[in-house]
C-alpha cells in the first residue's frame, strides 16, 4: 500500500458538462416563454383587447436565443476563463453584442415565414433594446461571473484540499518492498487486480488498484487520462489531437499515451496549469 500519505477529503465536482448545461438551460428557458406568454394572456384579459398566441410567441424569440449563445460562450469560458474584470466585461459585452445583432434577423425570417412579413429589422431591434436590454445584460453577465466563481472556488478547493504527499512511496512487488520516488513515476496503469507502476523505463506491480491507488496520490500531479491509466502531469511533454476527439500524450521517457476523449478536459484544465506554473 501507499505509505505516508494523509487522506484528502473528496472535492465535489462542480463544473457541468455541456450537454448537462444546456439540457438545464432548454428547460428554464422554455418555462420562461410559457410563462411570459401567460402573462401576456392575463394581460389582454385585464386591459380587453385580443390575445394573439402567434405573435406573443414570435417575441418570445429573445429567449430562444439564449441557448445557442450560452453554449457558444460556455466552450469559449472553458478554453479562456476571464482572469480579470475587463475580460469579464468582455466576454458579456460581446456576447449581449451577438444577441442584439442576430435577433432581429431570426425574428423576421420568423415573421416572413409565418407572420405574413408583418414585422421588419428596426420593429425588433427597438423592442428588444426597449423591454429586453435588461434580461441580456442579467443572463449573460451572471452566466459570464458565475462561471468565474465557479472555477476560481474549484481552484481554491483544490489548492486547500490538496495535501503534499510523502517523497516515496512503497511498492510491494511480490516478495519485495520498493522504495519508489513519487516524482519518478511517469504513469499508472492497471492490470486487474493490481497495477503497474511505471517509473522511467522500469514497471513494477503492486497490489492495488488504480483506483484506490488514485485516491490516495495528489490529483493535481496524477491525472487520470483513461479509464485504465493515470499519469504524472509534470511527465507529459506534449500531447497531439486524433482527430477523433482522443489524443496522445507524448511523456518524457518517450512512451506515448492515449488520453480517452471522456478525461480531456480536466487533463486540458491541469495540463495548463501547470505549463502556466
Amino acid at each position: 500500500m501507499v505509505n505516508a500519505f494523509v487522506t484528502k477529503k473528496e472535492v465535489a465536482n462542480i463544473s457541468m458538462s455541456p450537454q448537462k448545461l444546456l439540457s438545464v438551460l432548454v428547460g428554464v428557458f422554455l418555462f420562461i416563454v410559457a410563462l411570459t406568454i401567460v402573462q401576456d394572456f392575463l394581460e389582454s384579459k385585464r386591459s380587453s383587447y385580443a390575445f394573439y398566441f402567434n405573435e406573443s410567441l414570435l417575441f418570445k424569440t429573445v429567449w430562444f436565443l439564449f441557448i445557442p449563445i450560452l453554449a457558444v460562450l460556455f466552450k469559449k469560458l472553458k478554453n479562456e476563463t476571464p482572469a480579470s474584470y475587463r475580460k469579464t466585461a468582455a466576454f458579456t459585452a460581446i456576447a449581449i453584442a451577438a444577441h442584439l445583432f442576430i435577433l432581429p434577423f431570426v425574428a423576421v425570417v420568423f415573421s416572413i415565414l409565418f407572420y405574413e412579413g408583418r414585422y421588419d429589422l428596426y420593429k425588433f431591434f427597438s423592442y428588444t433594446i426597449a423591454n429586453d436590454l435588461d434580461k441580456l445584460v442579467i443572463v449573460y453577465a451572471g452566466f459570464v461571473l458565475g462561471h468565474k466563481y465557479l472555477e476560481n472556488r474549484t481552484r481554491k478547493i483544490d489548492t486547500s484540499e490538496s495535501k503534499p504527499a510523502a517523497d516515496t512511496i512503497i511498492v510491494h512487488n511480490g516478495r519485495d518492498n520498493v522504495v519508489v520516488n513519487v516524482e519518478d513515476i511517469t504513469q499508472i496503469t492497471s492490470a486487474t487486480p493490481y497495477t503497474c507502476i511505471h517509473v522511467g523505463n522500469k514497471k513494477y506491480l503492486h497490489s492495488e488498484t488504480l483506483k484506490s491507488i488514485c485516491e490516495q496520490l495528489d490529483r493535481s500531479v496524477f491525472i487520470r487520462v483513461h479509464k485504465s491509466t493515470a499519469v504524472n502531469i509534470t511527465k507529459v511533454n506534449s500531447f497531439k489531437s486524433r482527430l477523433n476527439g482522443d489524443y496522445d500524450l507524448m511523456l518524457t521517457n518517450g512512451e506515448l499515451v492515449r488520453l480517452s476523449r471522456t478525461y480531456a478536459a480536466n487533463f486540458k484544465n491541469h495540463f495548463k496549469r501547470k505549463s502556466s506554473g
